[in-house]
């Protein structure tokens, strides 16, 4: 234990939070890719990122973290369920204007529009959340990859609307948090008792 300032600072050994990080965020990526196993391989990825999130708030003594990080990823399966839930009802509408009710085709219409609103929202709510997560991790590991990028992953959810060409963002987002945690230091100095 050294002595700065007035305040105690200890090292703490991360290196295996920065392995979950590193291995989930690669993981997370796979979730694009539609097929069963990649699915799964990307929540599996999900599981350990949060899990990694949660010791390393807890190891740098920095709650608000993990906070951030958990109302980031609420936010995102609340969006998934909703934009699942009009995409649903959207199919009706299609079936029903299949079979010749003009009032479906408005709510196709409808449907759609107010999927991609409400989807487009949560996404950005939850995507800043998770910048505001990193930034925090970023100061706390004095390791600035990881605002990087938060940064970049923020950036795509908001040109996300600009077709889909902030998706590219985001993934190169995931690429940069996965970098960030495999260069991290594996110790850093923490303050406080």
């Amino acid at each position: 234990m050294m002595e700065q300032g007035n305040l105690p600072t200890q090292r703490v050994n991360i290196s295996t939070q920065k392995m979950l990080g590193g291995i989930g965020s690669i993981l997370i990526l796979l979730v694009i890719m539609p097929r069963t196993l990649t699915t799964l391989l990307g929540i599996v990825g999900g599981v350990l990122w949060l899990i990694s999130m949660y010791q390393l708030s807890n190891m740098l003594r920095k709650p608000s973290i993990f906070q951030k990080v958990l109302i980031g990823f609420i936010l995102n399966i609340v969006g998934t369920v909703i934009a699942f839930a009009f995409g649903l009802m959207t199919g009706v509408s299609l079936f029903a204007s299949a079979r010749g009710e003009t009032g479906a085709i408005l709510g196709l219409g409808l449907g759609v529009v107010v999927a991609i609103i409400v989807a487009y929202a949560i996404s950005l709510a939850a995507f800043y959340f998770y910048k505001e997560a990193y930034d925090i991790l970023a100061q706390a590991t004095a390791h600035n990859l990881f605002k990087i990028a938060g940064l970049l992953m923020f950036i795509g959810a908001i040109t996300t609307i600009l077709f889909g060409l902030g998706i590219l963002l985001i993934i190169v987002g995931y690429i940069v948090l996965a970098v960030a945690f495999f260069t991290a230091p594996s110790e850093v100095e923490v303050q406080g008792t």
